[in-house]
């Protein structure tokens, strides 16, 4: 299982150091903090899914034994609990191709394009660990 601080800190570079900046909506210029957008209960539950969708398509039935839970408060309604099955930098390289695939040519991602990319990407349900 990856540390979820651990996949914080490389998504956050990974952002940083692409030059991806995520917008609310073209009318708000405000950016968010790449630390913020990655939180459990942010945009990381619906990245990593996104992101193990697009391994999913290239590899076949994969599953990053991805553990999100229902929150009502949290931005998508859905947090992230852990990652069980896939390295680092597999979860690094598909956020990426994510990300490039609904950035403009500024690097720019607006809410709007990633949800809209995602219920194109998503229409299965989120894998989960199988309970021991």
């Amino acid at each position: 299982m990856i540390s979820l601080e651990r996949l914080i800190d490389a998504l956050a570079s990974l952002l940083e150091t692409r030059g991806y900046q995520v917008m609310l909506s073209a009318t708000d210029p405000t950016v968010l903090t790449p630390r913020r957008l990655l939180a459990p209960d942010c945009l990381l539950p619906v990245l990593m899914r996104m992101a193990e969708e697009i391994w999913r398509q290239r590899a076949g039935q994969v599953s990053f034994g991805l553990a999100i839970d229902p929150d009502r408060n949290a931005l998508c309604g859905q947090r992230l609990r852990a990652v069980h099955h896939a390295p680092l930098s597999l979860l690094i390289l598909c956020t990426d191709q994510t990300l490039q695939s609904v950035a403009d040519a500024r690097n720019v991602i607006l809410f709007e394009a990633l949800e809209q990319h995602a219920n194109t990407l998503c229409a299965v349900p989120a894998s989960q660990p199988t309970p021991v």
